[in-house]
This record gives C-alpha cells, structure tokens and sequence, in this order.
C-alpha cells in the first residue's frame, strides 16, 4: 500500500510541476513566489585549475600537496645553507624562486593579464530555470580577474536567470569578495534586475591581512598567532574548555617563542628580498587582489607594490573600482535602496584575526575584520571590550552596543539593517545562519533589526545546535578557560559507558 501511495504521490508531483513550467513557457512570467537567489562567491571558492577538462590537468592555486612537499624537500639543504653561513639574501632568493614556480600558473603579467592562459575556474554552474525556495544557484568566477570584468559575467548570469526563471528580479547572496563584485555590478548595471541584496561577510570595504601585506607590513606576533589558531577550539562543553585551557598553557610555554623567534631571526632579514623576488609580482599584479586593499591605505600599497609607467594599464583597472565603487559604497546602497532594493548586511565576529601584520589584534571573524564587513563597526580587539561605561558613540534613540560590551554598531553606515552574529567563522555557516538569510530574502519589503524578534542585531551562532539565538550576557562568554573538572569527569563516565 505504501509503495502505491508514493508511485501515486510521485506523479501528482510530477504532473504539477509539469503544468507549473507549461504555464510559464505560455506567458513567460512565473508568479510562483520564489525569487530565484543567486550566490555570489568569494575569493578562490571554485579551484583554479590550468588545462581544464583535459587529461593534463592540474591544480593552479589550489597546489597539490606533492607539489608542496616536493618544494620543502628542496629548501632543506638551502635552509642548512643559511644556518651554516648566515647569508639571508641568498636563502630568500632560493625560496622566492621555489614559491613563484609553484604559483606561476596563478599569476597575472605587468598589465593584470593572465600568464598561462589555460587557466580557468574548475567547475562553472550554468543559470538554472529551477528556483525552489530556500535554493540557489551558484555564481563561481576567476578572482584574479578585474572586479568589472567579473560584474559583467554575473550581469550576464542574472539576465539568463531571469529569461529561464520567468522572474523579473533575482536576489543576490554576496559572500566575501562576492560583496565586492556585487557592488561593481550595482554600480555598472543599475538595480532593476534585483529585488534583495544580503552581504555576508562581505569584502566590500577590504582587509586588514592583506592590506598589511601590501604595504610591507608583514610581522608575526606571537599572541595574534596563538589566538589565530585557537579559533578552532570552539565552544564551552566541559571538554573543549579543558582543551582550551591545555592549549594556552602550551602556546604559552613553547608556541609564542617559537613564532617570535621565526619573527626576528628570519622574516624581518628576508622579507625585503622576498618583496622584491616574488611578493609585489606574484600577488601585486593580480587585479581582483586588489579589492582586498582598504581605502585608507590604498595609495601607500600602489606606491609600494607597483611601478607607475611599467604597471599603468593595471592601475588603471583598479582604481576604477577604488574610486568609482569602495571609495562610494555607500552612496551605492542609498541608491539602491531608494530604488526599491532590500539591503541587509550581516558582519560575524568573535574570532581572532590572521595574525600578520600590525592589525593582528583586531576583531574578525577569522578572515575579514569586522569593523570592515559591517562598514564601519567600533570594535573592540579579539579578547577585549570596549571598556566599563562605555557610551554608544552615536546616540539615535536605540541601543547598538552588544550584550558582550565588544560592538557598538552605531558608527556602522547602516545601523538598523546590520547584523552581528558572534562565533560564526568566515563563510562556515550553519543552519540556523542559512535559515535567517532566507528569511531575509522571502520577507517582502526592507527589513530593519526590530523586524523578528527572533533575529536581533546581536546573535550567538550555537556550537551545539548550529541555531543562531539572541546573544546575552549570559550566553556571551564564549572562550572560557575555567575548566569545571566535575563535568569533565562526568562526560568522561559517560563516554566510557558507551
């Protein structure tokens, strides 16, 4: 009986979904309800990879990890070299060498074109006329291109989409540099084609890491690096608080030396080879890189990475969306709002920074900073608060500092459409994230913070049961390291029960 209800069941399915497209291939228009969303990536989300869908090919950015080993194998007897002699220029020569063959594939000429022009994204997903709720087709481009370049492709996806959807607007998911190339196309395209914007830990504003990168910056501080790596020791169950605490008495004791040690005895006498040799090429003259850069130190970074006459075409190509986009991303959103766009922006945070450079210490959401995916953020650092009595630096009549005394989002350029979720890691989303961001989307008109109880502005990402549920002070402290040995021991029992 069951085996027929589900035949029967199949076909009444089948059948509806067959009359549903009729319909539209007679009229064209679909009136489903569902607004076909478009996730727009981020930086390196589909490999590079050069002679595509050939026997021969290979990994371009994404290396092989023979391809790494076979290269520390070679820099063995070079590193001896260096301890026997002391001679730094001519180890960061060897390793400069090393490092821009294994990425050679990757990289772009004087003028921000590719050298190897096999290259390409690995998998590319078509537009789809399908376009169920809570779905998503998947925009995947080649980073290294110039941020227009790749908005023209996504301009073309859109208008695909909406000829096979039958909708006349889209809704667009930008994550990462995905935030980036959105607002180049809002800018080149306009706003008719689309209905909501949501920027996930968007780059739309740059990064603090390869800002620094690309003015020289590059340091290690030991406790930024221990940090760092315990961004993975998540959530506060009796034995990852034991770990954790494990974990920083070590780091203490032996991991913070070490990286000071590699800090003073081998970055700061080889860097400036290095910089030479194979940094300012190898990653300076990409321009969709380029996009990372903050505004504030942009023209320090041009000056220090590239050459006005030998590198002019490439200039050219990224001060178009320095000037014309970052520099007037908010007169952008204004402008799409008041065209009927619905804008949210959501900005994590929690995690401590990539630990390179002097802004190693900023709050992020291990990635980007998040005084930079929530445009404009005040933030304490990674471990710290904004200090007791704080005040909210702008008062409009509602309350934008978080439970936790770590945000106050009243400096943000959009207050009451930014959300903050503590502990969610850069583009690690759980269920209940992807559950708000749809909300976001199928919710007719622009939603602000006061619009769902359940989604304030500050939310705690569960590590237990990956919801997102209103932060508090209660639920806020999120790196304990206060071991409570009775549990411990209680968890111990019951494993060993099992």
């Amino acid at each position: 009986m069951k085996k027929i209800l589900a035949v029967l069941l199949s076909v009444i399915i089948a059948f509806s979904l067959s009359l549903s497209i009729f319909a539209q291939a007679e009229s064209d228009e679909c009136h489903c309800g569902n607004i076909p969303v478009i996730f727009v990536t981020g930086f390196a989300y589909t490999e590079l990879v050069a002679n595509a869908g050939t026997e021969e090919e290979y990994g371009a950015f994404g290396v092989e990890t023979e391809a790494i080993t076979d290269m520390i194998k070679r820099l063995i007897l070079p590193l001896f070299g260096l301890i026997l002699t002391g001679n730094y220029d001519k180890f960061a020569h060897t390793l400069s060498a090393e490092v821009n063959d294994l990425f050679y594939d990757a990289s772009c000429d004087v003028n921000g074109n590719p050298n190897n022009p096999t290259v390409d994204i690995e998998i590319y997903e078509p537009p789809s006329p399908y376009h169920f709720r809570n779905t998503r087709t998947v925009f995947r481009y080649d980073w290294r291109k110039d941020v227009f370049d790749i908005a023209a492709e996504l301009n073309d996806y859109i208008e695909e989409t909406k000829r096979l959807t039958g909708h006349s607007k889209v809704a667009l998911r930008a994550e990462s540099m995905g935030g980036a190339v959105t607002m180049a196309y809002l800018y080149a395209y306009g706003y008719d084609s689309v209905e909501t914007v949501v920027m996930q830990s968007s780059a739309f504003e740059g990064i603090e890491m390869m800002t620094s990168l690309f003015v020289g910056d590059l340091t290690l501080d030991p406790k930024s690096v221990m940090n760092y790596v315990g961004n993975f020791l998540e959530g506060n169950t009796a034995d990852m608080v034991f770990y954790r605490a494990l974990y920083n008495t070590f780091a203490a004791l032996a991991f913070n030396p070490i990286v000071k040690f590699l800090d003073t005895a081998l970055i700061s006498k080889i860097k400036d080879v290095v910089y030479e040799d194979c940094i300012k090429s190898l990653f300076g003259y990409i321009p969709g890189i380029w996009a990372f850069v903050s505004e504030d130190s942009y023209e320090e970074a041009k000056e220090f990475m590239l050459d006005e006459e030998v590198n002019a075409e490439l200039i050219k190509k990224i001060d178009k969306y320095h000037y014309e986009v970052m520099n007037c991303k908010e007169e952008i959103i204004e402008d799409a709002m008041a065209n009927g766009v619905n804008f949210a922006i959501i900005s994590n945070y929690g995690k401590a920074a990539v630990p390179l450079g002097s802004q190693s210490t900023n709050m992020s959401d291990f990635l980007i900073d998040t005084k930079h995916t929530s445009m404009g953020a005040t933030c304490a650092d990674y471990g710290q608060t904004l200090g007791e009595g704080y005040v909210q630096k702008i008062n409009d009549g509602h309350n934008h500092v978080s439970p936790d005394n770590v945000i106050d989002a009243s400096t943000c350029a959009f207050p009451e459409i930014t959300w903050f979720v503590k502990d969610m890691m850069h583009t690690w989303y759980s269920d209940g994230y992807h559950e708000f961001v749809y909300t976001l989307i199928y919710t007719p008109g622009q939603e602000t913070i006061h619009t769902f109880p359940q989604y304030p502005q500050f939310m705690l990402n569960n590590q237990e049961t990956e919801a997102l549920e209103p932060l508090t002070k209660e639920n806020s402290d999120t790196q304990s390291t206060d071991v409570d040995f009775v549990a411990l021991f209680e968890l111990l029992a019951a494993s060993t029960e099992k």
